[in-house]
């Protein structure tokens, strides 16, 4: 059995929550699918060159360029050989772009050589769903006193001996936070979010594909390499083909006319849209070199670049730079 995932964070997490699940790691291989595949030309996977920023979306960050040709090569030449011998998986995806991509491509290519699969999609769990807190002591007291204006209750708790008591506080205190924790609803658009207990209880929640289903997804990723669009998005829930000014007037709505750093339209930016900060980055980079918004300073990364609004007859260091080139 495999279980595939996307991303580094979502690796990560799982290796921890894998004992916890009850799978045995020497019996359960863990494949990581890094590719974003919501991100640029997916014609041929294949094609090192083509997919290297989803694979990489840092690589042109200075500060990790050495890193990205192995980065690329590692994914070619294990993660990829790996999930072609995978017999039986169980596919792990939330609801962000890369993820559902990811899910769609591994889908189709188990479909195509006739491996079983299953899904495990994490999106929301009401709060009563969640792995309850420790109970531990309660707080720094030693001792339980209930109150109550009912004689022959008053008469019965003071004779009644302290671990009881402490089992009935702790009962009562269960009961109230089950009753806040059932009005409550968290909602996950990633597997790398979640913590290795929660991970458990969507674990449980998994369900075996047939092959109805399987055959849909796999045509539903064939009609997206076949539009070939610059990016995948999500519009209600799934992945459909969007132009690459697809995430660009809400990137625009968080430039603010006095200089920021880039870190904090990129920050913003994400936190509506479940997407790759370097690809924002790219964005920023795109839309001033179009004249559409200044960076003040030009920095390796978003964390050293400056923006701000555009001003009426002035041009940003990027484009300046662009028209002298």
């Amino acid at each position: 059995m495999d279980w595939i995932c996307f991303g580094d964070s979502a690796m990560g997490m799982l290796r921890l929550a894998m004992p916890l699940t009850g799978e045995k790691s020497e019996e359960t291989r863990l494949i990581g699918l890094i590719d974003d595949l919501s991100i640029g030309d997916i014609s041929d996977l294949n094609d090192r060159k083509a997919r290297a920023f989803g694979i990489c979306p840092w690589k042109n960050d200075p500060e990790f360029a050495g890193e990205a040709e192995r980065c690329v090569e590692r994914y070619y030449e294990r993660a990829l050989p790996a999930f072609a011998k995978t017999k039986e998986a169980v596919i792990w995806y939330g609801d962000n772009p890369a993820e559902q991509c990811g899910m769609l491509r591994a889908a189709h290519d188990l479909y195509a050589r006739g491996a079983p699969f299953s899904l495990v999609h994490v999106d929301q769990l009401r709060g009563d769903e969640l792995p309850p807190p420790g109970m531990g002591s309660i707080g720094s007291a030693s001792t339980v006193v209930i109150m109550t204006d009912n004689r022959a209750l008053r008469f019965l708790f003071r004779h009644t001996p302290q671990f009881v008591l402490q089992r009935l506080h702790q009962q009562r205190r269960k009961q109230h936070d089950r009753q806040q924790r059932q009005a409550q609803r968290v909602i996950f658009c990633g597997v790398g979010e979640l913590e290795p207990e929660i991970a458990g209880v969507f674990y449980r929640k998994r369900r075996r594909v047939r092959e109805c289903e399987a055959k849909l997804l796999y045509t539903r990723w064939e009609q997206l390499v076949q539009e070939n669009a610059p990016l995948r998005v999500l519009e209600q829930g799934k992945p459909v083909s969007g132009l690459a000014e697809y995430y660009d007037a809400a990137i625009l709505a968080n430039v603010p006319a006095t200089e920021t750093v880039a870190a904090w339209v990129v920050g913003r930016t994400l936190g509506r849209y479940a997407i790759n900060d370097c690809q924002i980055f790219e964005r920023i980079r795109a839309l001033a070199a179009a004249g559409k918004l200044e960076i003040v300073r030009d920095g390796a990364n978003y964390r050293e670049t400056t923006v701000r609004k555009r001003k009426e007859g002035k041009r940003s260091v990027l484009s300046q730079s662009a028209k002298r080139k």
